[in-house]
């Protein structure tokens, strides 16, 4: 169906899959106060991003499978699959009393579902996003993703203490099983129904040469998000910040804002041109937050971080998209999704322990010094590898 010259965006299919996303992600936004927990339990900053990096384990270890099941058995039976896992590591939560095992083996577990979830919903999503609103159609379903991030200030704004989050975490883990109701009505679309392809045909189709800047900006743009949201709530606390979870608000809202009013804006520049500018909206956001000490300083660093946010992710999964036959669109988002698990593994015991030696302020300078440095490389490499700007 046309609308004014466009095909439709929003029909049913889609808004359940919103609905869905949204109670899933509420999953992810709750584990945002792990962090708060483990310090609480007497966790340092070197042990918390280990363990929040552990997920990454999961979801790597899991992501070859993930891939095959998207694009030979279908979207939604690997969504139910990944949910099933997310919620058992949800649930797991509520039996940590100190730091053992348990920990490592809740995130784990909670990185194969994630994992999951991560690739299948967007995989979906753009099967049912008309190819000429991909870019807007990716950007206002991932608005779903991001305003469970207000679960972090709500917690707090209703009396949820660190304490507390051991049965807190596990509540939020019945949402997450209950947005699975939301899938079963939604029909694979044609487009999910190929045979099956072999490894050698996807890693071939995955190494083309346009996808070279793609996957250099994710590892960027994934490595300053990880970070982020591992570590500043934490940070805000130390520095004796009386609302820590105040800057999710910002970063929500900053990033669903820019999704609703300049949703158009990516197809119309074209989505390289807006690559460059949201990973130095987060640049900004980790200088900010070097040196914040109030709750003004990390609502401004949760806003700009949520600007990038809210346009890079988009335009990085379009290109995605975009660069990669159809065929191999589950293992391309697989890929794409694993390397934030990647960054994650290897960035946030990093910065953890560049934080426990030097302090908080260097390790986000620190990434931000990387990650200026890579754009200048992604510069280059588009320049000469990637796909024109229709």
């Amino acid at each position: 169906m046309l609308l004014n010259g466009m095909p439709r965006l929003l029909t049913a299919p889609f808004a359940l899959l919103i609905v869905a996303h949204f109670l899933a992600s509420l999953g992810f936004a709750s584990m945002l106060l792990l962090p708060l927990y483990l310090d609480w339990l007497g966790a340092g900053r070197a042990e918390i991003g280990a363990i929040m990096a552990s997920a990454a384990v999961g979801g790597l270890i899991s992501r070859p499978l993930v891939g095959i099941a998207l694009d030979a058995l279908g979207r939604r039976a690997t969504l139910i699959v990944g949910h099933l896992f997310a919620v058992l590591g949800l649930s797991l939560v509520w039996f940590i009393v100190d730091m053992d095992a348990t920990t490592w083996v809740m995130r784990i577990l909670f990185g194969v579902g994630e994992g999951a979830m991560f690739a299948g919903y967007f995989t979906f999503a753009a099967d049912l996003i008309p190819e000429e609103r991909r870019t807007e159609g990716i950007a206002v379903f991932g608005i779903s993703g991001l305003l469970p991030l207000m679960v972090s200030p709500l917690a707090t704004v209703i009396g949820v203490n660190p304490p507390d989050l051991r049965w807190f975490i596990p509540a939020i883990g019945v949402l997450v099983g209950l947005s699975t109701l939301c899938l079963l009505p939604i029909p694979e679309p044609p487009s999910a129904e190929r045979p099956r392809l072999s490894w050698a045909d996807a890693l071939a189709a995955l190494r083309d040469r346009p996808l070279w800047p793609v996957w250099l900006a994710t590892i960027i743009f994934s490595g300053m998000v990880g970070l982020f949201m591992a570590f500043t709530t934490v940070v805000a606390q130390r520095r004796g910040v009386s609302f820590p979870t105040g800057m999710w608000l910002t970063y929500a809202g900053g990033a669903a804002t820019v999704r609703l009013i300049g949703a158009r804006l990516p197809d119309r520049v074209g989505p390289t041109n807006m690559v460059a500018p949201s990973l130095a909206s987060y640049v900004l956001a980790l200088f900010v937050a070097t040196s914040a000490s109030t709750s003004a300083g990390f609502l401004l660093a949760g806003l700009l971080a949520g600007l990038g946010h809210g346009y890079c992710f988009p335009v990085l999964t379009s290109q995605v998209i975009g660069r990669t036959p159809d065929a191999y669109r589950g293992s391309a988002m697989s890929l794409f999704t694993a390397l934030w698990g990647l960054s994650a593994l290897v960035l946030n015991p990093l910065g953890g322990a560049l934080a426990d030696a030097w302090g908080d302020g260097a390790m986000f300078t620190t990434a931000a010094g990387m990650a200026i440095f890579t754009m200048l490389l992604w510069t280059a490499m588009e320049h000469r590898l990637g796909v024109p700007a229709r």
